[in-house]
């Protein structure tokens, strides 16, 4: 069975990425992290694609690690490093998609699952979704920059209270603290609806935001007068165009997403 699916709709505008180890609740594997950020750097290519979602099969978004590999896989400190550049390496490759990314949580948002899901840019979790990285409890420390990156995302108290106390928490809490964009009443409702307004928005609106947005909270690498200048490029593409001429022309715009 394979562990990472990319399934398709009836349009090449969106494309879901689906953990898929129902039996195991979806705990990540090495293998799966190598599947992610190879569906991820797929998908980054594709030019008509608008949107991905990310979730879990069954009942579970995703359970965390699975434990039963680490006295084989991350047994020591080279073991652990390179265990570590491919998680880095996946949830780099979901958080630099160009694409607006969607994830769609149900149960289980555990561990890496959570760090998977903190990668895409909006989550809906159902009422009933519970969060949190309970790693103290087998002795495990993030590693750099794993840590950097999310305690920069969610802020230092935030952080600690996942790792010092290691509790799962509920979507209230998840949502308050920031690890949740919202509670969905109707997962697939809501879900539709949003794919639905990403879709309906401009490519190259996107792809900006996404990438000026990360860029703002980069503190390896300042803006230079190039990314300065990109910034303004926007206004020379057909999206701002036929935007512009849409909004004169009391229509819906149609962005040909270049």
């Amino acid at each position: 069975m394979t562990a990472v699916l990319i399934e398709r709709a009836q349009t090449d505008t969106l494309a879901t990425v689906r953990l898929n180890r129902p039996d195991k609740r979806n705990a990540l594997t090495l293998g799966m992290w190598r599947d992610l950020e190879q569906a991820f750097k797929l998908l980054e290519r594709e030019d008509a694609l608008r949107c991905v979602v990310v979730r879990g099969t069954g009942a579970n978004f995703a359970a965390g690690a699975d434990l039963s590999e680490f006295p084989a896989l991350r047994a020591t400190a080279d073991q652990a490093e390179a265990y570590g550049k491919q998680m880095i390496a996946a949830l780099s490759a979901i958080r630099d998609c160009r694409h607006p990314t969607i994830a769609a949580i149900e149960g289980l948002c555990v561990g890496g699952g959570l760090e998977i899901a903190l990668m895409c840019d909006l989550r809906l979790g159902t009422a009933d979704s519970r969060f949190g990285i309970p790693i103290q409890k087998v002795g495990v420390a993030m590693p750099f920059p794993e840590l950097a990156i999310l305690t920069q995302m969610l802020g230092r108290p935030t952080m600690l209270a996942l790792l010092l106390e290691g509790q799962l928490h509920d979507a209230a809490w998840a949502e308050r603290h920031g690890l949740l964009s919202r509670i969905a009443t109707d997962l697939e409702g809501d879900l539709s609806a949003t794919v639905g307004r990403i879709l309906t928005g401009s490519p190259v609106s996107h792809h900006h935001h996404k990438y000026f947005t990360r860029r703002a909270f980069d503190v390896l690498q300042a803006l230079d007068a190039a990314d300065v200048q990109r910034s303004y490029e926007a206004v020379e593409t057909a999206d701002y165009r036929e935007g512009i001429a849409a909004f004169l022309d009391r229509r819906t715009p149609k962005f040909p997403g270049n």
